[in-house]
């Protein structure tokens, strides 16, 4: 009585409207949840789980794998980024001169004081540069390409996730997989890994596995039929 879906991944783009085009991309499982990931209009990146509300793609993200839970670890992951040292041969004008306009990869901090001088994830201005220069920190992580240049889609939906931890966005999924529940980290835990992790629970099949892995040129194992964090990275970075 109804279409049954081919377990893997499938990306579909909306090209009703004419400002710009909106992409979607559904993960599909032989047995367990449906992801669904969507571009909006705004260039947020937002999630659905079954028939969940719609919520930032980087709160997933954060939850699924301890090593994307900072702002810093997700900026690494998905742009490319370096280390500005301050020589002592360079003067402070150089210094600013050489982080103006890039993307602070985590917040910019007064060692003394702890004064947030650059929020993570925000461009450098020119008096945010000299005011880091004058600093006394020895060196500035951004991102490599010009503010003006990169694609900001990721950067825009970690602004719009108010989780800052592996934890919180663990308790933040729970509160929208079980509305109305008091959010506990341990059953937070639980149903995140029966949701996701529990092979009994969630299968992508065979068929499954090897799209996911064809798509993206993986090479899990095709017994590996839970989700891993990189089938919803590779998602999002295709």
């Amino acid at each position: 009585s109804q279409l049954h879906r081919s377990p893997g991944v499938d990306f579909s783009m909306d090209t009703t409207t004419t400002e710009r085009k909106l992409h979607s991309c559904w993960i599909i499982p032989e047995r367990g949840s449906w992801i669904e990931l969507n571009v909006t209009k705004k260039d947020v990146l937002t999630v659905r789980i079954d028939q969940s509300g719609k919520f930032s793609a980087v709160t997933l993200l954060r939850a699924l794998d301890e090593n994307l839970s900072t702002d810093q670890d997700l900026l690494r992951h998905f742009y490319a980024t370096k280390v500005v040292k301050k020589t002592k041969s360079q003067t402070e004008n150089a210094f600013a001169k050489a982080i103006t306009g890039k993307v602070a990869v985590g917040d910019i901090v007064v060692l003394k004081t702890g004064e947030v001088l650059v929020p993570s994830g925000s461009a450098i201005s020119e008096a945010a540069a000299v005011e880091v220069a004058a600093s006394d920190l020895a060196e500035v992580e951004v991102i490599e390409a010009q503010a003006g240049e990169l694609d900001l889609l990721i950067i825009n939906s970690m602004r719009e996730d108010p989780c800052k931890s592996h934890t919180e966005a663990l308790l933040k999924i729970y509160t929208r997989l079980r509305p109305g529940n008091p959010p506990q980290l341990e059953k937070a835990r639980e149903l995140f890994h029966e949701k996701f992790f529990d092979p009994q629970r969630y299968r992508l099949g065979r068929v499954g596995r090897f799209r996911l892995n064809r798509k993206f040129d993986q090479t899990i194992h095709e017994d590996v039929q839970t989700l891993k964090p990189e089938d919803i990275v590779n998602s999002i970075k295709y």
